[in-house]
């Protein structure tokens, strides 16, 4: 059982993610949702599941990677979405991999989407539910330690 509450005009969610980078941190993978809309590979989490079990569960599930992963961003987001106001708590974990362990236009093993080697100086362009995140990344912008993000819309 996921952590998600949903109720008339509004949804909370806990979610976990990785922001991977190829050897060179010139490309970044992203999981492309059918709609336009771009995600950091991840999921939400489980009830009783910590956010580093989750993230590994769901890049094992989504694309059969087991990888080292380093807790850098917390991000709670309220966002407005076309038809709720959307609260998140998302976790997100770095890593850079062999670009070879994943082809582009890879589908997820568990159906939801596609993942895509996309460069960062294109990334700009790109639509992503975690626009903080994309904003940083653009920048290059390399801080040690853990952060902590609040963005709000509304």
């Amino acid at each position: 059982m996921t952590i998600t509450m949903i109720d008339e005009d509004s949804r909370f969610g806990c979610r976990s993610g990785a922001i991977i980078f190829n050897e060179d941190k010139t490309k970044i993978l992203l999981e492309n949702q059918d709609n336009g809309r771009y995600m950091f590979p991840g999921g939400r989490i489980d009830v009783l599941e910590d956010s580093n079990t989750a993230i590994t569960r769901e890049l094992e599930e989504e694309l059969n990677l087991k990888i080292d992963l380093k807790l850098k961003y917390i991000l709670e987001m309220f966002l407005n979405l076309p038809k709720k106001k959307y609260h998140e708590i998302g976790f997100y974990y770095l890593a850079n991999i062999d670009e070879k362990k994943v082809t582009n236009k890879t589908k997820s093993l568990d159906g939801d989407g596609i993942f895509e080697w996309i460069s960062i100086e294109k990334l700009k362009d790109y639509k992503i539910l975690a626009k903080p995140l994309k904003d940083i990344i653009c920048k290059k912008i390399e801080n040690d330690g853990l952060e902590h993000i609040v963005y709000r819309e509304y």
